[in-house]
């Protein structure tokens, strides 16, 4: 099941350039296979995706269907951020 990660206090997913299985790069989601791999690589990308490691994020398990959501929403603009609301719903915010 994959695994993002989710801020405490503002709800956002982290986001950040990743690459698909052709190796091309798009904007979406960070997400890891597992709970270990993200705690450990974790901090190194929240820092590479320009976000600050404060402590306040936490792994949080998605159904893939959910992370595929995810991408469809950022629509691969860094402009756009994804919060995940308390209730489950998905907010899109431009800045």
């Amino acid at each position: 099941m994959p695994v993002v990660l989710r801020h405490r206090a503002s709800g956002e997913i982290a986001c950040g350039m990743l690459k698909n299985v052709y190796e091309f790069a798009y904007f979406g989601a960070l997400w890891w296979e597992d709970n270990e791999t993200a705690e450990r690589e974790a901090e190194a990308a929240l820092a590479q995706a320009g976000y600050e490691d404060d402590g306040g994020w936490d792994a949080l398990d998605i159904r893939e269907e959910r992370l595929k959501l995810f991408n469809v929403k950022l629509n691969n603009d860094r402009r756009r951020r994804l919060v995940l609301e308390p209730d489950g719903t998905v907010a899109v915010i431009k800045t």
